[in-house]
């Protein structure tokens, strides 16, 4: 049998220092080759940080940029790509217009992804590296901690799940831009920074405290200048003992700028990145006292490219990402003291009524995720408010970080929650008018499903051992295994159903059967 030909993809990445591009040819997720890969330093994230808008010169230093970039695309015969911006575009006031001019003088489309996002796809990449280490299986904690010139991300992964992840709006640039040069300058820059980022983070301390954390997983753009102050040359994966760290801290802290440039054979811009990175590495390893430290190589454009791969070969490493997704959501709902046997009870039956009306509502495997993490999370604004529990489900889905979920996800998440007991999808309401049409739609057909799958347990009891689900007609038939009364959920059940039928057009009816 003739051997597949590999398939060719290309990441293109807009970051706040750096544009750049790799393209790749694969089979499998265990078999891609590099075959082309360029990057180009910019200073996007110090014009944004400073002004809240990118020029229109610096647009078009990336617009010729990107021209070279498609011009590469087509030599290769690349047709399969995304082309993604992070921090500085998705910060910049005037980020319809820079989209706009890349796409009228380019003829790429450019998608901006939030925080949450970009350091969910570093995660992927960064997951599968110390995976293929032999690293991921240990019962021990490891936190990973990725920083950007403009953002930072705690995820901690621990008994093979994930525990708690945390991102903040802070990078060794955005840190540096946040004070002046008269006071970068002065005798209490070091004193104040450290406050300063300590009092920024001291949210994540509360949580580490808890945990017993072996190995600190950092990465980000700023690693590669850590390493080469420490005379370290970058591999894929690197171990750093905290005593390689101490003894470059306790030099740096010494050091003033011109010194810090010659010491390590800097530039100015680098230079005035070195403190603000120390010192950030420093608090992080305060909060956590890991017995040691791994700096891993991986960028954003890798976990693009290890994302892509993985979902076109249907990889187990997809399975293993999404599994982490839901066991960080299942930590969310702990926080807020909701009734996991009840959360279980309404995922499995939603589960099992999105699978049994596959070719009636006519959505996709993402909108079945969606439905689990709704289902896990519907009942969490309990801890807030009893009598208005279902509005504050919706206030605590859409300010959590939730690794994996788009923002626009997040809502559609934080919809079905609002609507999974009552009231009818409609403009009226705030939170469903901003939607897109598609949207609406999507929130309707899962608030229908998660509302008669939470009828099936109403008393949380898990009255309920099993169900059959049959499509006759334009009747929905479910048969319910029970020992026990089921008039509480019978009644809501009938009450549910009037708005299942709204949406599908479809009569669903309750049947118990004594078993």
């Amino acid at each position: 049998m003739a051997k597949h030909a590999p398939d060719r993809f290309a990441a293109i990445h807009v970051g706040s220092e750096q544009i750049g591009v790799q393209i790749v040819e694969y089979t499998k997720l265990d078999d891609v080759k590099v075959i082309e890969q360029s990057y180009c330093q910019v200073m996007l994230g110090e014009e944004t940080f400073k002004t809240g808008r990118i020029s229109f010169g610096a647009v078009s230093e990336i617009c010729e940029l990107l021209k070279g970039y498609r011009r590469m695309l087509s030599e290769y015969g690349v047709r399969d790509y995304r082309l993604v911006a992070t921090t500085a575009i998705r910060e910049a006031e005037n980020q319809p217009y820079i989209i706009d001019q890349i796409k009228v003088k380019t003829g790429l489309n450019v998608e901006v992804v939030d925080m949450p996002q970009e350091i969910f796809y570093k995660y992927v990449s960064l997951v599968k590296t110390v995976n293929d280490h032999g690293l991921l299986n240990s019962q021990e904690g490891m936190l990973f901690v990725d920083i950007s010139s403009g953002a930072l991300g705690f995820t901690l992964y621990k008994e093979g799940n994930l525990r708690y992840q945390q991102n903040i709006h802070i990078g060794a640039l955005r840190i540096k831009e946040s004070f002046e040069k008269n006071q970068r300058d002065s005798v209490h820059f070091q004193q104040a920074l450290s406050e300063y980022i300590s009092s920024t983070i001291e949210p994540v301390e509360k949580e580490m405290r808890q945990h017993d954390i072996k190995r600190l997983v950092l990465s980000g753009a700023e690693t590669r200048l850590l390493l080469k102050m420490l005379g370290k040359e970058q591999e894929r994966i690197t171990f750093v003992s905290l005593s390689e760290f101490d003894s470059l801290y306790k030099t740096v802290r010494s050091l003033n700028l011109p010194q810090i440039i010659t010491t390590y054979k800097l530039t100015e811009h680098k230079a005035e990145i070195v403190l603000p990175t120390i010192v950030l590495y420093k608090q992080i390893l305060s909060l956590t006292n890991p017995k040691e430290i791994v700096i891993l190589s991986d960028q954003f454009s890798d976990g693009i490219v290890i994302k892509h791969i993985a979902e076109k070969t249907a990889d187990k490493h997809n399975e293993l990402i999404e599994d982490q997704m839901i066991s960080l959501c299942w930590e969310i709902s702990k926080k807020y003291y909701y009734d996991p046997k009840h959360a279980a009870a309404v995922k499995h039956w939603a589960m099992l009524l999105f699978d049994k009306l596959g070719r009636i509502h006519g959505l996709g495997e993402r909108h079945r995720l969606l439905l689990k993490v709704a289902a896990i999370l519907h009942d969490i604004g309990k801890h807030v408010n009893l009598r208005r529990h279902y509005f504050y489900s919706y206030r605590l889905i859409i300010s959590s970080d939730m690794l994996g979920f788009s923002k626009a996800e997040r809502d559609v998440i934080a919809n079905i929650a609002f609507y999974h007991s009552k009231g009818t999808p409609s403009d009226n309401d705030a939170n469903f008018a901003y939607l897109t049409p598609n949207q609406k739609v999507t929130v309707s057909k899962l608030s229908a499903i998660i509302r008669l799958a939470d009828a099936i347990d109403r008393s949380h009891r898990q009255k309920v051992s099993q169900a059959e689900v049959v499509l006759r007609g334009d009747e929905l038939i479910i048969t319910v295994t029970s020992r026990e009364d089921l008039s509480l959920e019978g009644w809501t059940f009938a009450d549910k159903a009037d708005f299942f039928e709204d949406v599908f057009g479809i009569k669903a009816i309750l049947i118990r059967r004594v078993g």
